[in-house]
């Protein structure tokens, strides 16, 4: 039997997942927690691994993950809908070709969208060009109701959390609710600003086992970002520490969690129309229970 190398086993990935997209959506029980720097720093190491990468921003102010990385976002997919502007115009081009969009008011707005409209902006999402291997989802914090609508619609949820008193209890809490609002059962998990890998596994078991046993769900080890100074003062120069500090132990984490997002099986993923559809299709239904 013939052997394949790294090479033709990458080669063979793209070969057979071709028009397929992952779809990940990254929450946080409370803000504060880093989230956002996480999605934008993550962005960029995935493009730098030659990903196309688009990230969707719920809000369009600051501390989101385009500007953090120093990117205006003027425009929000409100005006597509409105068909005030076309889904290029509004999308923002940062660091090493990642594409960003503010959701901004356009999150209201699906829910009521007619079908005509949904089939238009599905449309709008499948005919990007170059085609998007990686959505990032940069979600609200756990108190928006429009949290479960983002996370129904993405094939995987990032759980982030930080060393602190209540973290473990915030993010079980914000499990708990993915999976009876949103009928998630499967997660992976992120400590951020961990002092130690041990600090940080800790954490990690602590929550997998509580969530486990009164949840009964798949919580998996992504990795953890260390408390590193570096990665602050990329955040003060509004650039990703990738980028400006390549060596920094930051950077070194940031690019593990890339790779082993890029090696995790196909399950479920599908193109980036079918995130769309999902994410219309959740947001009707947040319409009507809140209704």
């Amino acid at each position: 039997m013939a052997t394949i190398i790294p090479d033709q086993a990458a080669g063979l990935r793209r070969l057979f997942s071709r028009g397929m997209v992952r779809s990940v959506t990254f929450t946080a029980a409370d803000g504060g927690i880093g989230c956002s720097a996480l999605v934008g720093n993550l962005a960029v190491a995935l493009a730098r691994a030659g990903q196309q990468v688009c990230v969707l921003d719920q809000g369009m102010g600051p501390r989101g993950p385009a500007d953090q990385l120093g990117v205006a976002l003027s425009r929000d997919l409100s005006e597509v809908i409105a068909r005030h502007q076309t889904l290029g115009d509004v999308l923002s081009h940062g660091p090493e070709g990642v594409r960003f969009a503010a959701a901004g008011q356009g999150s209201r707005m699906l829910g009521a969208l007619p079908q005509a409209e949904e089939s238009r902006l599905v449309a709008a999402f499948a005919s990007l060009d170059p085609a998007v291997d990686v959505l990032l989802v940069d979600a609200p914090p756990a108190l928006s109701d429009s949290l479960s609508s983002w996370t129904l619609a993405s094939t995987e949820v990032v759980i982030v959390l930080s060393p602190g008193a209540d973290a473990i209890t915030g993010a079980y809490a914000l499990m708990k609710r993915l999976t009876r609002d949103g009928a998630k059962h499967r997660f992976h998990v992120v400590v951020n600003r961990a002092r130690t890998a041990d600090q940080a596994r800790a954490i990690f078991h602590n929550l997998e086992s509580t969530a486990k046993r009164y949840l009964s769900v798949s919580v998996a080890w992504l990795g953890h970002v260390p408390d590193d100074p570096d990665l602050q003062r990329a955040m003060r120069l509004r650039q990703s520490v990738v980028g400006a500090y390549p060596q920094s132990p930051s950077a070194a984490a940031i690019r593990a969690i890339a790779e082993t997002v890029m090696h995790w099986p196909y399950e479920g993923e599908d193109c980036l129309d079918g995130f769309v559809h999902r994410l219309v299709q959740a947001s009707r239904t947040t319409l009507s229970a809140n209704a």
